[in-house]
């Protein structure tokens, strides 16, 4: 069994992961706004129309987050030059 590789994270990374984290934070409220859409209303056009909208841009701060969360682990796991 293998140990896991302990990675030392610096103050930069640090912010870095605080970013991401605040994009995955938001990404969620906005996808927790479209979900209650449907409680709280009719479900007609404009509510569809207003779920879409709120759901894709959770989709981009999901997106986003998962790309920026995926380029610091590369730097991280980057060897030293």
């Amino acid at each position: 069994m293998t140990s896991p590789v302990s990675i030392p994270i610096v103050a930069d990374e640090e912010d870095e992961q605080a970013r991401i984290n605040a994009l995955f934070y938001e990404a969620d409220k906005l996808e927790d706004i479209a979900y209650r859409l449907f409680d709280e209303s009719t479900r007609d056009a404009d509510v569809w129309q207003h779920f879409s909208e709120v759901k894709a841009a959770a989709d981009l701060k999901r997106t986003e987050a998962c790309r920026a969360w995926m380029n610091m682990r590369r730097k991280a796991l980057r060897p030293a030059d």
